[in-house]
């Protein structure tokens, strides 16, 4: 039986890590074997919860046999996944974003809904094969629901997605559930002795917009001054990030957790008329007030895809 890889995107979050290794242990309850595997470094959140539940975090692995089979988790654009997806045969996509790019020569399981976690949706996965969730797989789940809906405060947050977040911590049996959730957060936030380029690479996706090639960045923290107090730093590798990869658009949100509250660093002239006729702020000194817009994929996104198209 061939194996299948599972990989998350490339700049793997706490979502789509936690997902790679919960679709292993529903495709392993289908007698298929599997391995997940991920394309860039964890943030601190994520070996915060991997650590916390003793499970060892994916290889990193860039390039694979070619034909080997492959499940893409939390993402479907090619841009955001491994290099030259071609040569792999796609066997399934778990996702909830929106379908861009993604076509293949043969049938593929496709599950995508709108919910605010990948994680939420896999959660249906299993309650409908009557597939086991046990406590450490039910945490996963848990703290991916947690991290991408920014403990519920994230304007895409569903019903259900809260609905399931509890139906987990009944299996999980978090003491101290809210302490977990901080701690998680806090993780999150410590960039000590992160490189710039380390930070600023954390959560990145890239994104073609009627052929407009931009990348859109996403740093969500408790402490949002230790990214701001680099503002000179981060400008610079952005301009270095926007020649080397002949970027047209690029734009870093710096989103306050617990204020719920986005200041952006806006690089030139082109970045800044196009936030100001979007969003209607002005930018001084390379940052712009984008006020409550803490989601990346419902907030930011749509507005620019519709302003270049």
């Amino acid at each position: 039986m061939s194996e299948i890889k599972i990989i998350s995107h490339k700049s793997p979050d706490t979502d789509a890590v936690c997902a790679s290794i919960v679709f292993q242990n529903f495709l392993e309850q289908k007698w298929k074997k599997s391995t997940p595997i991920k394309l860039w470094n964890l943030n601190k959140e994520t070996k915060f919860v991997l650590d916390f539940c003793w499970i060892q975090e994916p290889e990193t692995i860039l390039g694979l046999e070619e034909w080997t089979k492959i499940a893409l988790v939390d993402h479907n654009e090619k841009s955001q996944s491994i290099e030259n997806i071609w040569k792999y045969e796609i066997e399934y996509l778990v996702d909830h974003h929106k379908i861009w790019d993604f076509s293949t020569s043969w049938p593929v399981f496709i599950r995508t809904e709108q919910l605010w976690s990948t994680n939420s949706i896999l959660y249906k996965m299993f309650k409908e094969n009557w597939f086991e969730i046990s406590q450490k797989i039910a945490t996963l789940m848990l703290s991916a629901i947690v991290s991408d809906t920014l403990n519920f405060r994230s304007a895409t947050t569903t019903r259900e997605d809260v609905q399931i977040w509890k139906e987990l911590n009944k299996i999980a049996k978090i003491e101290h559930l809210w302490e977990f959730v901080k701690n998680m957060f806090d993780a999150k936030s410590d960039l000590t002795w992160f490189s710039i380029e380390e930070i600023i690479k954390s959560d990145y996706k890239n994104f073609d917009f009627n052929w407009i090639k931009a990348w859109i960045w996403t740093l969500e923290t408790t402490n949002p001054k230790f990214s701001l107090d680099k503002k000179t730093e981060i400008l610079e590798w952005l301009q270095k990030i926007k020649h080397e990869d002949n970027l047209d658009f690029i734009l870093l949100s710096v989103v306050d957790i617990l204020e719920e509250k986005n200041i952006s660093f806006v690089l030139d002239w082109n970045e800044t008329k196009v936030v100001e006729n979007i969003f209607w702020t002005k930018i001084e000194n390379n940052l712009a007030d984008l006020w409550k817009r803490l989601s990346r994929k419902k907030q930011i996104v749509p507005d620019l895809d519709k302003y270049f198209s």
